[in-house]
C-alpha cells in the first residue's frame, strides 16, 4: 500500500496554501470523520476517504462513471479540452476549472478544499506533481488498460463506486453490459472482418487488434480485417492510404472522426472517404459503415456511460 506524509498544510506558491482538517464536522460527513476505504487503481492500493466532500477529477473516463452513479462530490475539473455533450454541466462555472488533462492548475486546486483527485489515461502523468504538492490528499489513478479494455474499466468502475457506497448501482449496470456484450459477440459470429479507422486533418489512420479500440476484436468478438497495425508498444494505430483500405477490404467500417470529437474545424469524416477506392470496399457497398460516437470512443474512455454506448453501437451495426 502506499504511504503518505500526515495531514499537513501545502503551500503551493509563496501566497497560497491549503490545510485540510481531519477534524470532524457538523453534519458528520463521512470524509470528514476520518473513515476510510481502501481500493486498488493501477498503481496499486490506496486508502481514501469514504464519500469524500470534494473531489477534482482529470478523467472524462471517471468524470461520466461518477455522474452516472450521481454522485455529487466533484468541486474541480479539467478544461480547456473537449467536454462530451452529456457532460457539458462539468464545464460551468459551479466546478473550479482545475488545468487540464495534461498540466495541472496548482493555484486552483487548493480552491475547492479536496478530499481526493484523481487522475487517468491522458492526465495520468500528472500523478506524481499532484501526490508530491498535496502529499497529504490521496491521488488515484484510475487509468484504463487498453488491452483489456472492458475487464479494466469495470474494475475500476467497482472501485469508484466502493468510495461513494454505490456498489449495488454499479453492479446492476455492470451486470445489464456484460448481459448486452455476451448477446453481442453473438451476433459478430460470422457478420464479417471490420477494421476502425479514425480521420483527422484530412488524414486516416487504421486500428486493429491491440490498438487502442481493439476491444471491439477482444471484448466484442469481431474478426478483424488484418493483423496489428504499428510497432508492439503502439496503441496509437498506423497511418495509411486509401489503397490500403481498398485492398484490406472490410466488410464492416467503424470510423472515429478524431476532429469532431476534439472540435476542430476541417473536412468530415464522410467527406474524407467518399471517393472511388473506400466506395470500392465491400463495407461501403453493402452499407457497412458505422460513423461511430466520437466522444464515447475517443474522449471518454470506460466510463460508464460511454461503454454503453460502444456496446450499443456495435450491436445495432451488426443487425
Amino acid at each position: 500500500m502506499r504511504t503518505r506524509k500526515p495531514l499537513a498544510a501545502v503551500a503551493v506558491t509563496s501566497v497560497l496554501a491549503l490545510t485540510l482538517s481531519a477534524c470532524g464536522s457538523d453534519d458528520g460527513a463521512a470524509a470528514d470523520q476520518g473513515e476510510t476505504i481502501t481500493v486498488t487503481d493501477s498503481r496499486g492500493e490506496e486508502e481514501v476517504p469514504l464519500n469524500p466532500d470534494s473531489v477534482v477529477v482529470y478523467d472524462m473516463g471517471v468524470l461520466d462513471t461518477l455522474d452516472t452513479l450521481g454522485v455529487d462530490a466533484v468541486t474541480g475539473v479539467a478544461k480547456g479540452g473537449a467536454t462530451p455533450s452529456y457532460l457539458q454541466k462539468y464545464a460551468g462555472d459551479d466546478y473550479v476549472g482545475v488545468g487540464d488533462l495534461f498540466e495541472p492548475d496548482l493555484e486552483a486546486i487548493p480552491q475547492t478544499e479536496p478530499d481526493l483527485i484523481i487522475v487517468g489515461g491522458r492526465s495520468s502523468a500528472m500523478h506524481d506533481t499532484l501526490e508530491e504538492t498535496f502529499d497529504d490528499v490521496p491521488v488515484l489513478d484510475m487509468s484504463v488498460d487498453e488491452s483489456a479494455y472492458f475487464e479494466s474499466s469495470r474494475a475500476n468502475a467497482r472501485e469508484l463506486a466502493k468510495i461513494f457506497e454505490k456498489t449495488d448501482e454499479v453492479e446492476e449496470l455492470i451486470a445489464e453490459q456484460e448481459k448486452d456484450v455476451e448477446a453481442l459477440r453473438g451476433q459478430a459470429d460470422g457478420a464479417g472482418k471490420a477494421l476502425v479507422l479514425l480521420t483527422s486533418g484530412g488524414e486516416v489512420t487504421a486500428y486493429s487488434v491491440g490498438s487502442r479500440f481493439g476491444f471491439l476484436h477482444t471484448d466484442f468478438g469481431v474478426e478483424p480485417a488484418t493483423g496489428e497495425l504499428g510497432d508492439e508498444e503502439s496503441r496509437h494505430g498506423e497511418a495509411v492510404s486509401f489503397e490500403f483500405v481498398k485492398k484490406t477490404d472490410p466488410d464492416l467500417l467503424y470510423v472515429v472522426d478524431r476532429d469532431a470529437a476534439i472540435g476542430e474545424e476541417g473536412k468530415s469524416a464522410e467527406e474524407i472517404l467518399d471517393n472511388p477506392l473506400v466506395r470500392g470496399t465491400k463495407a461501403w457497398k453493402q452499407e457497412k459503415v458505422t460513423y461511430v460516437d466520437a466522444e464515447a470512443w475517443y474522449i471518454v474512455v470506460g466510463g460508464l456511460t460511454s461503454m454503453g454506448t460502444l456496446i450499443d453501437e456495435v450491436t445495432q451495426s451488426l443487425s
